[in-house]
C-alpha cells in the first residue's frame, strides 16, 4: 500500500487567528492568496488546508517534507508581511501556533498498531 504524499511531511504546522469579523476577512484575503501562492512553490512544500472555527477563526495545517523547509517558508516576505498585518489591533485578537516534526523510529522499533497511540 502506498502512503499519500502528505504521508511523507516531516513538519506540521498547525495555527490559527481568531480575526475581528468578515472584514477583516476581506482585508486578508489579498495578502493571504499572494502568500499560499509563494508557499506551493517553495521547495519542501507538501500540502496545507485551512478550517474554520465559529465565530471568526481560520486556523490553517500546513505540511512541508522537512523542518527547515517549513522555517525557510515562515521567513520568507510574503509570510512576515501578513503575520505583521495580523498582529496590529485592527484585525486579529488572538491566536496560536504550533510546530510538529517527525521522527523516524529506531532501529528494530515497530511503528505502534492500529488504535495504541
Amino acid at each position: 500500500m502506498r502512503m499519500p504524499r502528505v504521508g511523507h511531511a516531516g513538519a506540521v504546522f498547525v495555527g490559527a487567528t481568531r480575526y475581528t469579523g468578515p472584514l477583516a476577512w476581506l482585508r486578508l484575503a489579498p495578502g493571504w492568496v499572494r502568500m499560499v501562492r509563494q508557499m506551493k512553490t517553495m521547495p519542501g512544500y507538501v500540502y496545507h488546508r485551512v478550517y474554520y472555527e465559529p465565530p471568526f477563526s481560520l486556523g490553517t495545517l500546513g505540511f512541508f517534507e522537512t523542518q527547515d523547509d517549513l522555517m525557510r517558508f515562515a521567513r520568507t516576505g510574503q509570510h512576515r508581511e501578513l503575520m505583521q498585518w495580523v498582529v496590529g489591533e485592527r484585525n486579529a485578537t488572538g491566536g496560536y501556533i504550533r510546530v510538529f516534526h517527525a521522527t523516524a523510529p529506531r532501529t528494530g522499533e515497530a511503528p505502534p498498531a492500529e488504535g495504541e497511540r
